[in-house]
């Protein structure tokens, strides 16, 4: 018998080379996986599902897709959470599948169905799911019969280019230098040689817009406990008190891009205050930029970061920046993709906060919702499908616990539009939902 990956479709066990004709698509090798996480613009997610006696650690891979997806779980007889198995489910999810890789050998049956049959009713989910069970020697799969088994159509997944996350580009070349406001803008939106100046940059200009930029800018070490939070603080020019906006970061951290965040929200009057999440958890117990140019080994480490620390460091930051001789005595926060869930988390922990602002991030349980006395805005692209499916449920409980919450769904925007705003409707999405942030933030903590 030939041999071939398995694959188990609704509870059939099949062999991939036995279902007739074969389609072969290459899967990477354990060499591949590496550069590949290190490039790829997915941010998977972590998640902790009780499984039997124990709870099981999995991480999830989202599609780039406006409609819902089949789940494919990924395992292997002789690996488990594995860079190649990641790196695999990276590959599947650009085919346009929720691929999970659950910290389970495929022998653990109990373990890998608990995370199946908790992934399968998530709102983003369609009901339809497979296992596919690799081993090292496995290099290839049946692409096509994957796809009719599951009902999967690839063409409506909108493919992104690899970037490298750490901050650097993901386009060439970086602008010489910002535009100026005023006038005619110099710059148009999404352009991969300048920035304009009343936007947040994109991926490929943050790294200049932070070389040129006219804000100060300081590094302090904030106590927590026994740990020292790094954080950024960017000041407004001018000697006038501003609020304080916290910036929460996605799944690779203070990049480049988060920082430049920081920055251009100085440019519009605030005083930006980005702390390093990934403080004290690098590499012998370094911030985040001992992690040196790997942006997979910052995703990695989310999962030894507990909840209650990332509020914990986010609160403190918050303290400490308030105390500011430039602080006016106002707060909010702005977070992007699993900063945005933490942005919509943070108004619940701190019902004092003035505004919050939600860059395609998940709402919080209606326990936290209940605690929540600042106004939220909530800013999603269509083709998120994985966020978007939530918003509803969200805008439902809201009202119904009194609390306000105003969502933007921007047709044909993607997932983490403000950074890649050179790809089909991104640049308009960017060009209505920043100004809409400012306006908002401005409104509520002036």
């Amino acid at each position: 018998m030939k041999r071939g990956v398995v694959v188990l479709f609704c509870g059939l066990l099949i062999r991939i080379s036995d279902v007739g004709v074969a389609s072969w698509s290459s899967l990477p090798s354990m060499d591949e996986a590496k550069a590949l996480l290190n490039s790829t613009h997915h941010h998977p997610d972590w998640i902790q599902v009780a499984g039997g006696s124990k709870t099981v650690l999995a991480s999830v891979t989202y599609p780039d897709r406006a409609d819902k997806a089949a789940v494919l779980i990924i395992t292997a007889p002789d690996q488990k959470l594995s860079d190649r198995l990641r790196a695999i489910a990276d590959q599947m999810a650009d085919e346009g599948f929720i691929s999970v890789v659950p910290d389970a050998l495929s022998s653990a049956t109990a373990d890998v169905d608990a995370v199946r049959n908790y992934m399968i009713k998530h709102p983003a989910a369609n009901g339809r799911h497979a296992t596919v069970i690799v081993s090292s020697n496995d290099l290839r799969i049946d692409l096509a019969a994957l796809n009719r088994r599951t009902g999967n159509d690839p063409s409506r997944v909108m493919r992104m280019p690899p970037h490298a996350h750490m901050g650097h580009a993901m386009f060439e070349p970086e602008p010489a230098q910002p535009a100026q406001r005023g006038g005619e803008q110099a710059c148009a939106i999404g352009s991969l040689t300048c920035k304009r100046d009343d936007l947040v940059a994109g991926a490929s200009t943050a790294k200049s817009t932070l070389t040129h930029s006219p804000t100060r800018a300081e590094w302090v070490d904030i106590p927590v406990g026994t740990a020292k939070l790094h954080t950024r603080i960017t000041y407004p020019q001018g000697s006038a008190k501003g609020p304080i906006v916290i910036v929460m970061t996605g799944a690779g951290g203070l990049n480049d891009w988060m920082r430049s965040a920081g920055d251009q929200l100085a440019r519009e009057g605030f005083i930006g205050v980005a702390p390093d999440i990934h403080s004290g958890f690098g590499p012998n117990g370094g911030n985040w930029d001992s992690f040196d140019g790997f942006q997979d080994e910052a995703i990695k480490a989310n999962a030894r970061i507990p909840r209650d620390e990332v509020m914990r460091r986010y609160k403190a930051s918050r303290e400490y920046a308030l105390k500011l001789p430039q602080a006016n005595g106002k707060s909010a926060s702005i977070g992007f993709c699993a900063g945005g869930g933490n942005s919509f988390a943070f108004a619940g922990e701190v019902p004092d906060l003035n505004a919050a602002v939600v860059f395609y991030g998940v709402a919080p349980n209606e326990a936290t919702m209940a605690k929540i006395n600042a106004p939220v805005l909530g800013l999603y692209g269509q083709i998120d499908a994985r966020i978007v499916e939530t918003t509803e449920p969200t805008a439902a409980a809201m009202k119904k616990l009194g609390k306000t919450y105003e969502r933007h769904i921007y047709k044909d925007a993607t997932h983490g539009f403000l950074e890649y705003q050179n790809l089909g409707a991104n640049g308009e999405a960017t060009a209505d939902a920043w100004p809409r942030a400012i306006a908002f933030l401005k409104e509520h903590t002036k």
